[in-house]
């Protein structure tokens, strides 16, 4: 059963913040003078903000979070919200956006994207970016240092060519990513910033990941010397029956053929000083991407897989939170 965490506004302008699993009754209850004890004096209230959590334990989490936020804190979340409600939110990827994908497959010049550029804002970036806010609601409830911003989460549809033979001009799939709120300008274009969460639509090639793809030499070296101070908590995270059930093992795309030069082959981390990128996920189908629950699913794996996150980005030095602030 879903629970909706909802922040209310009393007749005295405070604010309140509640759980349930039905808010119109919850509402009800709190103007009828059955609800919290704060609320019985200040009525009527009115719910100016609401979002839902996977379980109970979810929900009194992200309670917990909004409870410690400033007046100020509250009062964004809730124009956050009221803006949110102006447009729709997302209601999946109709098949039109496969079309427009494979027929940009057969079709990437310049010419034929300008012709079709409606066709990709209204059935791929459009629904993209509604994508990214309601992820970065969800986020808030279980890794609130990682958010999604639809100006800077959606990857550029345009291929950089400059040092490629294939000088096809764009990407015939689009993806988004969800980065540390400390990352740098490059988000956007390419997945900087730390470890975070992708989400990918292509022709056959859906799927979901996280981590760290390929990090630069002095990221690397940082995570390689954490692997040797702490690599049972991150096999504890990596090897866990339950993770690898359902993301397998970490992707072994890019993985040397021996232990980097300045590290013992005898490591208790050797096999992992090995990788060079550190990620994992799963594919998805189309039906998958079909419907409003994508949400719900992109959300259910990201938390699964943020423990990962967190552990990468820690040896980056990029800490976790307990809130948004």
């Amino acid at each position: 059963m879903d629970w909706t965490v909802y922040i209310l506004r009393c007749a005295d302008g405070t604010l309140y913040t509640g759980i349930t699993p039905d808010l119109d009754r919850r509402l009800d209850a709190h103007n009828a003078g059955r609800g919290a004890r704060y609320t019985r004096n200040r009525l009527p209230v009115s719910a100016v903000y609401a979002e839902t959590a996977r379980n109970r334990p979810a929900a009194l989490r992200r309670e917990w979070q909004i409870k410690q936020l400033d007046r100020a804190g509250k009062e964004a979340l809730v124009m956050r919200g009221a803006r949110s409600k102006t447009t729709p939110g997302f209601q999946g990827f109709r098949p039109a956006a496969f079309r427009f994908l494979r027929s940009l497959c057969r079709n990437n010049r310049r010419e034929w994207f300008e012709a079709n550029r409606a066709w990709y804002e209204d059935e791929i970036r459009g629904p993209l970016r509604a994508l990214v806010e309601d992820v970065d609601v969800r986020l808030a409830s279980f890794a609130p240092e990682i958010v999604g911003d639809p100006a800077r989460s959606v990857f550029r549809i345009h291929r950089d060519v400059r040092f490629s033979k294939d000088k096809s001009p764009y990407k015939t799939n689009a993806a988004c990513w969800f980065f540390h709120r400390d990352a740098g300008k490059g988000v956007g274009r390419e997945a900087h910033g730390g470890a975070g969460f992708y989400f990918q639509i292509a022709p056959g090639e859906c799927l979901l990941g996280a981590g760290l793809w390929m990090p630069p030499s002095p990221s690397l070296a940082l995570i390689r010397q954490r692997l040797c101070e702490d690599v049972r908590k991150f096999e504890r995270i990596v090897l866990a029956p339950g993770f690898k059930r359902r993301f397998g093992a970490l992707d072994s795309e890019a993985v040397l053929t021996r232990v980097p030069r300045g590290f013992a082959a005898d490591d208790p981390a050797a096999g992992w000083l090995r990788y060079r990128s550190f990620t994992a996920g799963r594919t998805l189908t189309e039906r998958d991407l079909a419907a409003p629950r994508l949400v719900t699913l992109l959300a259910g794996d990201f938390e699964r897989l943020a423990p990962m996150v967190r552990w990468l980005n820690g040896a980056l030095g990029l800490p976790a939170a307990s809130a948004r602030i």
